[in-house]
This record gives C-alpha cells, structure tokens and sequence, in this order.
C-alpha cells in the first residue's frame, strides 16, 4: 500500500508546505517567479511548457486577504480551525520529489503507456497551450481612472452630445435676428407719354416683428439647449457605466487566467504523476489517459480565459475611444466592492438622474413652444419709404414737379388664421411633457429595481463563498492532502477536493464581478450603451430664419 502511494505523496508534500506560505502578487500567464535554479539543479532538462514543479498559489493575491481578514470573525475563525486541523495531521516529514521524475516522464516513448492490447493507438501530440498574454504581463498596469478619463477625452458620442448643446445656442442666435431691410430702385410711368416724363427714384422698406415675438423664439431654442446639456450628462453616465462595468469583467477575466494557468499547472503535474506511476506499473493505460484528457481540458479552458480576458479589453478600450490600444494589464480591487444601500439608490437614480432632470428641461420647453405660438397670431409691421423724382410738367409752365416723398404700411389682417392650429399642438405637446416626466421616473426605477436586487444577491453570494465555502474548501483540501500523505487515502479525492476549490474560486470572482457590475450601474442611474448616438432635442435644420426669408417664421 504504501509503495503505491510514494510517488505522488511526495508531490502532495510540497502542496501542502506551499498552502502555507501563500503568495503576495497573482501572477499573470508568462510571468516568470520560480526562483532561480541551483547549480544542482541547472543540470536537470528543462520541463515542458505550462509545467512546474512548485504547486502555485491557489489564491489571487487581491483575494488572499480572505483567509484571515481582521474584520470579518467568521473568515478569521475559519482560518484557525485550519490551521489548527493542519498542525494536527501534519505528522510525518515533508517529502521532496525526485529532480528527474518529470523530465523521465517525458521521455518515456508514449507506446510504453499502453496495454498491450493497444500498443499503435497513440493519445496525441501533448503540445502546450498557448500563452496568448506573455507579451501584455510585462505592460504597465491601466486603472479604472484612466479608462475614465479616456473616455471623457475620447468617446465620439460625448463630443456629438457637446456640439448639440452648441447647435441650439446658435440657433437660439439666428432665430432672434430681426428681418433684413430692402432697399432699391422704383419708377413709375417712365417714358412719360403726354405727361412728358415719369416718376423714379430708391425706397427703404423694413419689416419690424412685433410681440416681442423674436425673443420668444430664442426662448424656445435656449430651452433646447438647456435640455441638450442634460443630453450630455445623461451621455457621461451611460460612458461612466460601460466603462466601469467593462473594466470589472475584464479584471474578472485577468483573475480567471490566473485560476485557469493555476488548473493547468495541476493538472499537469497529475498528468506527470500518473506517467510515474505506470513506469512503476502502479497505474494503467486508463488512468494515464484520464489524466492526460483532464490535461488537454485545461489547457482548452486556460486558452479560453485568455481570449475572454481579451475580449473583454476590447470592449473596454471601445467604450474609452481608444481603437488601436494594446492590451495591457489591469490594475484593481476586485474583492473590495463598493458598499451601497440598494433600496435608496433606486430612489436617488428616480430623483436625480440626468434622464428625469431632462424630461422637466423638456416640459419648460414645451412651455416656451407654448407662449411662442400663441403670440406668433401677432402680425408685423411692414414699413416703405422713398424719394422719386417726377419729370411731369406743371401745366403749361414747362416746370417739372421734382423730387417727392411716399411712405407705405401695413399690417396683416388675423382673419382666418390666427395660428390657432400650432398653438393646439404645442398645448398637446405640453402635456405630452408632463407626462414624460413619470414615465421616465417609472423606467428608471424599472432599469434600477433589477441592479438592486442583483447587487444584494451577488452581495450575499461573494461573503458567503468568502467567509464560509471557500475557508471550507481550503480546509478540505488540505485534509485530503494529509490523509493522502499518511496514505489513509487515495489519490482522487485529493484531486476532486483541489478541482472544487478552484471552481468556488473561479464562481467567487463571478461573484465579484456581478456586485461590481450591479453597483455600478447603480451609481450611474442605469444608464448605458455609451456608444449609441446621443439623443438630441430640437430641430437639426440649419436653414431656419434666413436672410432672404420673411421673419414671421422660424
């Protein structure tokens, strides 16, 4: 019995002296922290790609706080009854494995693996996964600040909802210029007939709007603006909200690689292990196979951890502007989410979120379209003065009249139309608006309401994989550990309480992400799709009020 087991009780060894010295810094694929080898042991071949000999860090280093964290008595207790339950079974000597086990095993001509049944079958090339992020760990590490202050400098739909808010102040400007004045030439009876001669001469003719009618346009377009500028606040929220929630899934993603690099280097080394135990005919052709298919399997989801951590800086780097920025690592706390009352923030988002401050701009809006059709059924004064020459003749004194005035005005009767059509309209739009105004609070707490409850649940979740699976989880795997080494048990137990204690790590980090996420969009008042076009308020038209046109429109 125990000669079966010395193998991988060696192995087993190391493991459980390494879960206690954890270390500080989570190391990202490609990164390099074995320290350097002796001189004994620079002799020994060099291993296989994605394997190593020292068992990793089962925890992400921003995650290692919860082993003993101070201020949860839960999570600290736990963290003593490891311990103490460690010092208890920890009665034998460590072992050390042998400096030429791995390198013998990949050696070993693959035929030699098989039954002799099977001896031509061959279990595949045992290539090593790639390592996709090896040129981004050396990057210097990008914050959720400078993501921020990226998008605020970058995204294109923050600047289109800026040139908005411009647009109307200029329209503001051109609507409440006055009408152009006329000037120019008039003759009447020109080549004189019996009168021996006709009248010419210039006039100045002057349309004066009346009704302070061009201030109240203004008032319409200043309205817009002042509606737009909310736009632009509602368009930073939503850029806020993609960019702090892209950035969470894309920590949560690093750390996944980082759990993922740590499964492979497991499953290799039990792939290792069986290899050893066949050559000492301790273990048949099907428990090397299993091992090896669990091998590839990891270095298939090690590969797809890389590419969603990819993925996912895409995405970030899109929503800051950025279309050409490399990858690089990402700095943060991902088990430090923010604490939030979740009921209250919904009501706050109702309160004060920039959509509802833009829905009351919109009813004062409508107020100034209001009190402007109503006074648009006031007609203008329509003024024309000139000097003609007149070459008649007085009687039969041969005297010619000469130069003479006319003065012409006139206004517009309001007989059938007294605008009475649009001033209907602009009342349906007003209470259109008020109407707005509810409807945009029930939608915000409709979006909120679910990120509450998700942000409670996730909450709940994460301190209950902190504070009592996961110290659970350590400390099962570390009995399996010790029950193995006293050779009390075998070896697949230790192997199904290690996969369950990376598969709680890798949900606790969904967890996280999923508090992070709920909580972000909280505080950004469940706005987002900060790369849709900004919504606009008024008219987009750059033709109104013009020069050549009569000023009773806009």
């Amino acid at each position: 019995m125990k000669i079966r087991y010395l193998g991988l009780s060696l192995t087993l060894a190391v493991a459980a002296c390494t879960l206690q010295a954890q270390q500080s810094m989570p190391e990202m694929p490609g990164m390099k922290m074995d320290t350097p080898p002796t001189k004994s042991q620079q002799t020994t071949p060099a291993p296989k790609p994605n394997r190593t000999r020292r068992q990793p860090d089962p925890m992400p280093g921003d995650m290692q706080n919860m082993r003993q964290d101070t201020r949860d008595t839960k999570a600290k207790a736990a963290a003593a009854s490891i311990e103490h339950s460690f010092q208890q079974q920890a009665g034998q000597a460590d072992g050390k494995p042998a400096q030429d086990s791995d390198a013998s095993s990949i050696k070993l001509p693959i035929q030699e693996l098989q039954e002799p049944e099977a001896v031509g079958f061959q279990t595949g090339s045992d290539l090593p996964a790639p390592e996709l992020l090896i040129e981004v760990v050396p990057r210097q590490p990008m914050t959720l600040a400078e993501f921020i202050d990226m998008a605020d400098k970058s995204n294109p739909t923050l600047v289109q909802a800026q040139r908005n808010v411009d647009r109307s102040k200029e329209q503001a400007r051109q609507v409440s210029l006055p009408p152009n004045p006329i000037i120019g030439y008039s003759g009447d009876h020109i080549r004189g007939g019996s009168y021996h001669g006709g009248e010419e001469g210039a006039f100045f003719s002057q349309e004066f709007v009346l009704g302070r009618k061009l201030a109240l346009r203004r008032d319409v377009y200043r309205a817009a603006g002042r509606s737009n500028e909310f736009a632009v606040e509602i368009q930073r929220a939503r850029i806020h909200n993609d960019v702090g929630r892209a950035f969470f899934d894309a920590l949560a993603a690093q750390q996944s690689v980082v759990i993922h690099d740590r499964l492979l280097k497991f499953a290799l080394d039990t792939e290792t292990n069986a290899h050893e135990l066949e050559r000492n005919g301790q273990a048949d052709a099907s428990d090397v196979l299993t091992a090896e298919i669990a091998a590839e399997q990891a270095k298939v989801d090690f590969v797809h951890a890389q590419r969603m951590f990819l993925a996912a800086f895409t995405q970030l780097a899109t929503y800051a502007g950025q279309s050409s920025l490399v990858p690089h690592p990402l700095a943060g706390e991902l088990v430090e989410p923010p604490l939030l009352d979740p009921d209250g923030a919904v009501v706050t988002d109702m309160r004060e979120s920039p959509a509802v401050k833009q829905a009351q701009a919109n009813v004062t809006l409508a107020e100034a379209r209001l009190k402007d059709a109503k006074r648009e059924k006031l007609p203008n004064l329509n003024l024309k003065a000139g000097e003609w020459y007149s070459g008649e003749e007085l009687g039969e004194t041969g005297i010619k009249t000469g130069w003479m005035s006319f003065v012409e005005a006139g206004v517009q009767i309001p007989l059938w139309n007294r605008n009475q059509g649009n001033i209907g309209a602009a009342r349906a739009e007003l209470e259109r608006a008020h109407q707005d105004v509810t409807r945009t609070q029930l939608l915000t707490r409709n979006r909120a309401e679910p990120y509450a409850q998700q942000y409670q649940t996730a909450r709940y979740t994460a301190e209950k994989y902190r504070s009592e699976m996961l110290p659970r989880a350590r400390r099962a795997y570390q009995l399996e550990v010790m029950k193995y080494q006293q050779m009390a048990q075998s070896y697949p137990h230790v192997l199904t309480a290690q996969h369950l204690l990376f598969t709680l790590q890798l949900t606790y980090i969904q967890a996280l992400n999923e508090e992070w996420r709920a909580a972000i969009a909280l505080q950004n008042y469940a706005l987002m799709n900060g790369l849709d076009e900004p919504m606009s308020i008024g008219s987009d038209s750059t033709t109104m009020n013009l020069p050549t046109a009569p000023g009773d429109g806009n």
